[in-house]
């Protein structure tokens, strides 16, 4: 999970890389229960419940929705075995939590 804009900064440096080297672990990775989701415009804030120091941007509620629900049924399918939940990971209904420009993939 990353965003396009997700860039973490400490005062005045960045750490973490950029988003290139972000998104090229993912076609790197074997096939088999693997998953990208790059949400438009997020910074890395949109994973947590604030803005940080140094962020420019206003939030989008939909991030912080997308991302519960995308990793609330990753975490259900590999904890608890849950086949429901592996299957809405794996089908088209996942994307009906993202808008437009968001990205999500598996392999």
């Amino acid at each position: 999970m990353t965003g396009t804009k997700d860039v973490a900064r400490i005062g005045s440096m960045t750490i973490g890389g950029d988003l290139d080297s972000r998104l090229g672990v993912y076609p790197a990775l074997p096939p088999g229960d693997k998953y990208e989701l790059v949400l438009k415009d997020a910074e890395h804030s949109a994973f947590g419940d604030r803005a940080l120091p140094g962020e420019r941007g206003t939030r989008n509620p939909n991030h912080h929705r997308a991302i519960l629900a995308l990793s609330t049924a990753f975490w259900d399918t590999f904890l608890k075995g849950d086949a429901e939940a592996k299957a809405w990971l794996n089908g088209e209904t996942a994307r009906s939590v993202l808008e437009k420009d968001d990205k999500w993939q598996r392999k």
